[in-house]
């Protein structure tokens, strides 16, 4: 999906973890990687969890002008 997606011009972002970066696997085909440098599994879904949340209030914010607490 991710390298139909590069092909059609989208821009492309994948949330990974673990401390090892491959050069294969998602990671040619991605304009962003935002990896987690940890093994842990529960850190690295707890810091992806964050890093969504924090994606939604800056679209939100863009598109309304406000943060969403406000």
């Amino acid at each position: 999906a991710l390298a139909e997606a590069k092909k059609i011009g989208l821009t492309t972002v994948a949330l990974t973890g673990g401390t090892i970066t491959p050069k294969d696997g998602v990671h040619p085909h991605c304009d962003m990687v935002l990896n987690v440098p940890s093994n842990y599994t529960p850190r690295i879904q707890e810091a992806h969890l964050w890093i969504e949340h924090l994606v939604c209030e800056i679209v939100e914010k863009m598109m309304f002008g406000r943060w969403g607490d406000e």
